[in-house]
């Protein structure tokens, strides 16, 4: 092989792997924006939920309340 044929499979390589790179690291930063898109929707759904009605059971209730006060403590 020539020296130049060695040259220009170098060079061919090295730019195909660094598009390679780039594109995977766009595609993962846009594949995070929409999974943290995701989390947030998800918990503005689950706070804006209407509450369970209260349990009769006593322990239970209690948990139900102790579970509220914390979601309420967070915002």
């Amino acid at each position: 092989m020539e020296n130049s044929s060695i040259l220009y499979l170098v060079i061919s390589a090295s730019v195909s792997f660094a598009i390679g790179r780039t594109v995977v690291h766009f595609r993962n930063k846009r594949r995070d924006a929409q999974n943290e898109l995701a989390r947030k929707k998800a918990i503005r759904a689950q706070s804006d939920a209407a509450p369970e009605p209260e349990s009769k059971n006593k322990g239970k209730r209690r948990r139900q309340l102790q579970q509220l006060e914390k979601t309420i403590n967070k915002r």
